[in-house]
């Protein structure tokens, strides 16, 4: 029985980034690297402290990895097919334009993501480490934010290293600034302060670990991320549909 169309193209795409040994070298450093959580977890009475350092980007080894992965993919796979021109031996395929963006999509920022979610909660199922499920929402919502946003970059300029630029500069500007403001913020009891939770949540995270405190706004920079998410997704697609090569 032949396969569909729509599988070879999926199967093409996929291929192309995940060739071997790719899954065979990330998949098992994203859950051996999860050791910190371990790590993080078992020094004395800060647990809850330690457990959010563990999932904080950067000093997570796997969410790192999986950032990367999606970087990679967007910028020097997808992009690359862009500035090149070579996009279009794919978009003169009779495939809708709609299920190829969405093939993009899942291959270059769901499939790390999943690669991700799948070590991570495997290793907190084994280690039996009472990790609690917000922080595996936040940093769902900040992965899709943040690629979302490299993902919009790359199909707005043609060329790789303006995008790289770009991208770098304005997730180091929402990761570093966004975490100064918020701890100003959280000093002076700001009103701005929750504005401050839309770009570096983690600063407020620490906060509620340390000072036993919730912070009752935290929650609108998860809700305004999502909706910023979402807006730079559909915007993307349009850009896809209507891109000339």
């Amino acid at each position: 029985m032949m396969r569909s169309r729509s599988f070879q193209i999926f199967r093409v795409i996929f291929k192309e980034r995940y060739r071997q040994p790719t899954l065979e070298l990330v998949i098992p450093t994203m859950l051996v690297s999860n050791i910190f959580i371990t790590a993080f977890y078992a020094r004395g009475l800060f647990n809850t402290y330690g457990l959010v350092l563990a999932f904080i980007p950067l000093i997570s080894v796997s969410e790192t990895l999986a950032f990367a992965l999606a970087l990679r993919n967007i910028i020097f796979v997808t992009g690359d097919h862009i500035y090149r021109g070579s996009i279009i031996s794919f978009i003169m395929i009779p495939i809708k334009r709609i299920s190829l963006f969405f093939f993009t999509y899942f291959c270059d920022i769901v499939l790390p993501y999943l690669f991700w979610l799948f070590t991570t909660e495997l290793y907190i199922l084994l280690s039996g480490i009472p990790v609690p499920q917000y922080l595996i929402l936040v940093y769902t919502v900040g992965y899709f934010f943040t690629e979302n946003i490299m993902l919009l970059t790359a199909l707005s300029f043609k060329s790789g290293g303006i995008v790289t630029l770009l991208s770098g500069t304005v997730l180091g500007i929402l990761f570093i600034f966004g975490g100064i403001a918020g701890y100003y913020g959280i000093m002076t009891n700001s009103p701005l302060t929750p504005i401050a939770t839309i770009s570096n949540p983690y600063v407020f995270l620490i906060y509620e670990a340390i000072s036993q405190k919730q912070v009752s706004y935290l929650n609108v920079g998860i809700y305004s991320e999502v909706i910023i998410s979402l807006i730079l997704f559909f915007v993307s697609l349009q850009k896809f549909r209507i891109m000339e090569v």
